[in-house]
């Protein structure tokens, strides 16, 4: 594969040790360009969150704005982020500024 994604994986429920978002970041021997898809809503989680990625070998971090479950919107997370347009940019560059790697984003059309 030239370029994977990993599923979404909750920031703070990483942060917090849940194996099944630990288990998100793993990369496969194949993959030659992985990167992480993470869903936050603050800057000092989401490069937490970054970091972790990283070590576990990501090449590049994706914020997801585009995820519209009601599991993530009802906490502020991926499509409800693009109702503020300012808070959406000031987490980006937090996200930026702090990480390593690159840093993506996320959106759906429709």
């Amino acid at each position: 594969l030239e370029t994977s994604l990993s599923e979404m994986i909750y920031a703070r429920s990483l942060l917090r040790g849940d194996p099944v978002e630990k288990a998100r970041l793993r990369r496969s021997e194949c993959e030659r360009t992985y990167g992480v898809q993470i869903a936050t809503n603050q800057i000092s989680e989401g490069v937490d969150a970054i970091k972790a990625a990283e070590a576990m070998g990501a090449n590049f971090c994706d914020l997801n704005c585009g995820c519209p479950i009601h599991d993530a919107t009802r906490r502020g997370l991926g499509s409800s982020l693009l109702r503020s347009p300012q808070k959406l940019h000031k987490l980006v560059k937090g996200l930026v500024d702090g990480s390593n790697i690159p840093v993506t984003v996320k959106i759906r059309l429709g």
